[in-house]
């Protein structure tokens, strides 16, 4: 290889290399400008992707708690049409000693008690009894009452054994609320 040889392919070199140039600077700016702008476009973007992400989780969130409070509200509801009143109150004692005379369970006397609530809302009424019989007749009983009424609670329980007849004698303290609290019954001089 001579020495023209070579600055002939650099003098070839020098003038593809004007024309390159500005290609390759074109090029560079271009891609510089791409870059900028996924930079100047993606970052926003990936902030309100984010954004709208903790959004949708604060509403799911919010709808979750408000389908809870529906079924809260609707289970409430349910229990409170559930509950008695101060009429059907009267009429429970007289379901309960109906129930204990198909259980074979005796109850002599029945005693009952109302006492408003703090909140005014609804007031608690009170039953307080005896029940005598065999054991199993009152286990059924209680079963029974604890099934066939589900709004009532037993408050006191208590055991003895009866030695006039051949059982034992239960000591129950039912209580249940009422929506509203009775009227109280107006002595009158006759």
């Amino acid at each position: 290889m001579n020495s023209f040889q070579i600055i002939q392919e650099s003098r070839t070199t020098i003038r593809i290399s004007k024309y390159l140039g500005p290609l390759f600077i074109v090029t560079v700016l271009a891609g510089l400008s791409s870059v900028g702008m996924f930079a100047f476009i993606f970052y926003p973007a990936q902030d309100r992707f984010q954004h709208i992400t903790a959004m949708n989780q604060a509403s799911l969130h919010t709808q979750t708690t408000m389908q809870t409070a529906r079924q809260t509200q609707t289970i409430l509801s349910t229990m409170w049409n559930a509950l008695p009143d101060s009429g059907e109150f009267t009429d429970l004692s007289l379901d309960i000693a109906d129930l204990a005379k198909q259980n074979h369970v005796q109850i002599p006397g029945m005693g009952y008690d109302f006492k408003p609530l703090a909140h005014k809302l609804a007031t608690k009424g009170t039953f307080a009894f005896e029940a005598a019989g065999p054991y199993e007749a009152i286990r059924k009983f209680i079963f029974e009452l604890e099934q066939r009424w589900p709004y009532l609670f037993i408050e006191k329980l208590s055991v003895e054994t009866s030695k006039k007849q051949k059982g034992v004698i239960f000591k129950l303290k039912v209580s249940t609320f009422l929506k509203e609290f009775p009227e109280p019954v107006k002595k009158t001089k006759a």
